[in-house]
């Protein structure tokens, strides 16, 4: 019976988990923050010269720490489950070493996704790069460069 509940406790937390990687900000730039209406922006233009995929991770510092503690707590209740007397205390032991490294993978791979970084030549001649998912950008495109002291936007 406590491996049933230590079962449906992991998938309860594996789900929630991935509830929360859905939370993981966005990179188009349609998308604005109620805090970044109805400000004045600075409006460049240029061209895009070249574009290239990356990796995106949204690890905030506690979630690699969750998830070291969840997994563990899960692998020493499931490690729990098997043994007698010092086995059961070392199988115990072995589950939550082995369900915290599991945790802490989880963690840093949850939160991973693709985004694309977009090259731009300012008119001035600068070069710039901004990390933006808009599949209607291409290279070559003449297109506005939007900033606001934080955040760059590509739109055209």
């Amino acid at each position: 019976m406590k491996l049933i509940t230590s079962i449906r406790t992991a998938a309860l937390l594996a789900v929630a988990a991935l509830g929360v990687s859905a939370c993981a900000p966005q990179t188009n730039s349609a998308i604005y923050t109620t805090g970044q209406a109805m400000q004045a922006n600075h409006v460049q233009y240029g061209v895009i010269t070249d574009v290239r995929m990356i990796e995106m991770r949204h690890m905030a510092q506690g979630d690699q720490a969750a998830g070291v503690l969840i997994g563990g707590a899960l692998g020493a209740l499931a490690g729990a489950e098997f043994g007698n007397g010092s086995g059961k205390t070392l199988m115990t032991g072995a589950g939550a070493i082995a369900g915290a490294a599991a945790g802490s993978s989880v963690a840093a791979n949850v939160n991973r996704t693709q985004a694309t970084e977009w090259f731009v030549r300012l008119e001035s001649g600068r070069t710039i790069s901004v990390v933006q998912n808009d599949p209607n950008l291409r290279v070559g495109a003449r297109i506005k460069v939007i900033q606001d002291g934080r955040s760059t936007r590509l739109v055209y």
